[in-house]
């Protein structure tokens, strides 16, 4: 049976290089696909799973959040961010987690050795995969999220979704971003920078030396506001260790396998080979 990644647009992909390496070496004859989707399709994939033609599917933009609302059955994480990216099997029900935040602070941990307690974020962006990536910012007890987002409504529906008492939020103009020297780490969750010559504009002039820019992008493999930061001197990462550690959450939902820390490398170097 296949297991599908879907999305619009997919071409770029590389969820099936990471999936396929791991079926092969714990000898499961599936198939992982992508396949380009219309919104009206989503139920589809629902069906699919539900009637044993397939064994599961990731979702990527724009669905997380279309897919959360169509699903009676969703884990701890798609709940707290409405995002759903994985659907998968469990005791005849059908179930829709979010793998992204995981994903994303575990691959933060393995490559820049840094830890996301008490520290102060900047994240640009408010959709499905910000929701995602902000639950476990707070799971793991961030001190503060300051965001920005082209429309500001959207801004303000997030902190309104996240809203706690233990985690500080703070909303600025996309137009005037311009960090203070409290922040540890910027997070892109926008689409802004797959297309070249994009690039967002930050004022740096108050970063402190340490302050990490991470963009959930892997494709291409350095954006243009990566590069502004590098030649600035600051540390960046993109979001192949994000895909490819949130990838390993879904093939544990799936398969039952905990994917070891080389599984995890393994998969990560095929497909920086493709870039």
């Amino acid at each position: 049976m296949n297991i599908y990644v879907i999305g619009k647009p997919i071409k770029h992909s590389m969820s099936p290089i990471i999936h396929n390496y791991w079926l092969t070496k714990y000898s499961k004859s599936h198939i992982y696909k992508k396949k380009e989707v219309n919104k009206a399709f989503l139920p589809q994939i629902i069906k699919q799973i539900k009637e044993h033609k397939i064994i599961g599917a990731n979702i990527t933009i724009p669905y997380k959040k279309d897919m959360f609302k169509l699903l009676d059955n969703l884990d701890k994480n798609a709940i707290q961010s409405k995002a759903v990216n994985t659907i998968y099997r469990k005791e005849n029900l059908i179930f829709g987690e979010n793998t992204d935040g995981v994903g994303y602070c575990e691959a933060l941990k393995r490559e820049k050795k840094f830890e996301i307690s008490n520290k102060n974020v900047l994240v640009l962006g408010s959709g499905g995969a910000s929701f995602g990536i902000i639950s476990e910012l707070i799971n793991r007890k961030v001190a503060k999220i300051v965001i920005s987002n082209r429309t500001k409504k959207r801004g303000v529906e997030l902190i309104e979704k996240f809203q706690n008492n233990d985690t500080k939020f703070k909303l600025i103009d996309w137009k005037k971003i311009e960090p203070d020297s409290s922040i540890d780490l910027i997070i892109n969750t926008t689409s802004f920078g797959m297309n070249e010559n994009e690039t967002i504009k930050i004022n740096m002039k108050n970063l402190k030396d340490s302050i990490i820019y991470s963009d959930i992008i892997y494709k291409p493999k350095k954006t243009q506001t990566m590069r502004i930061f590098e030649r600035k001197g600051f540390i960046t990462q993109n979001g192949l260790g994000m895909l490819v550690n949130q990838a390993a959450e879904s093939f544990k939902l799936w398969f039952n396998i905990n994917l070891t820390s080389q599984d995890i490398i393994e998969a990560k170097e095929l497909c920086e080979k493709t870039y």
